[in-house]
């Protein structure tokens, strides 16, 4: 698709933006989900003459963001992290402590590697900052394209990227895989030993709570039934005692027929 200048400011052009740059994200998320690594979340935003992005020297960009999990392994506190890709700029990876009032521009560690690189060497750049993700990249940010300039030369550079199923159902199907293998991995996995956890009566109504919540919400079937089966194994063994631990195993059968 062709956008004349007087279109360049149209929602049309916006939206085709953020469906090309989505589906980069995606791509990039389905990497590093392959890689074990917790995405959380995906965007993008198209709107390339957005003058509000000139604080940034910046116009369109998305991100690939982390859990706060993710954070506390690898830089001991739980503030924001993630990549961004900047259309401008390429990709960098930030981190914002909590609390500190830093702006991601001031942690950014930008890769390099020009303006679209693909997915697993954006991966690859990932892989060496958690290495050492103060030093990996650079402090110095690259500039590969002049803000608000040729939309249309950028949307047909990122049109590879795109999907047929939206960007968002991408990376929430992507999400939803990566879970499961994991969970069917840790299920099944040999020699387990039985692990002594004391939980408060509110502790464990709030992990069956949040177990039920994650089978009315994921659309994929196989986790909805691994969370069912989970849930009545820890109401159950709850019920019975410890002596239950190997009776009340629905979750780990289910588990090795996914297998």
């Amino acid at each position: 698709m062709t956008y004349t200048d007087a279109e360049d400011r149209s929602p049309q052009l916006r939206g085709a933006l953020e469906s090309v740059i989505g589906g980069y994200m995606a791509a990039v998320a389905e990497v590093l989900l392959t890689e074990e690594v917790p995405v959380a979340s995906t965007s993008a935003y198209g709107d390339v003459h957005d003058p509000s992005q000139d604080d940034f020297a910046g116009d369109v960009e998305g991100s690939v963001e982390f859990t706060r999990a993710f954070s506390r392994r690898l830089l001991g506190d739980g503030g924001e992290t993630g990549l961004l890709w900047c259309g401008v700029s390429g990709w960098c990876f930030f981190h914002i402590p909590e609390g500190s009032g830093r702006s991601l521009v001031d942690s950014a560690r930008w890769m390099g590697s020009g303006l679209t690189p693909e997915p697993v060497r954006v991966a690859a750049f990932l892989s060496e900052v958690r290495l050492d993700p103060r030093e990996a990249g650079s402090g110095e940010r690259p500039f590969y394209r002049a803000p608000h300039s040729a939309p249309d030369v950028l949307l047909r550079r990122l049109e590879a990227f795109d999907t047929e199923s939206g960007p968002d159902d991408v990376v929430t199907r992507l999400r939803d895989t990566a879970c499961r293998r994991r969970i069917v991995e840790a299920l099944t996995a040999e020699d387990q030993e039985i692990a002594d956890v004391s939980l408060h009566t509110g502790e464990l109504e709030a992990l069956t709570d949040l177990l039920e919540y994650v089978e009315g919400t994921t659309p994929d079937d196989v986790l909805r039934e691994l969370a069912r089966r989970l849930t009545r194994d820890l109401s159950l063994r709850a019920r019975d005692g410890v002596e239950s631990v190997d009776e009340h195993r629905e979750a780990f059968s289910y588990a090795e027929e996914q297998r």
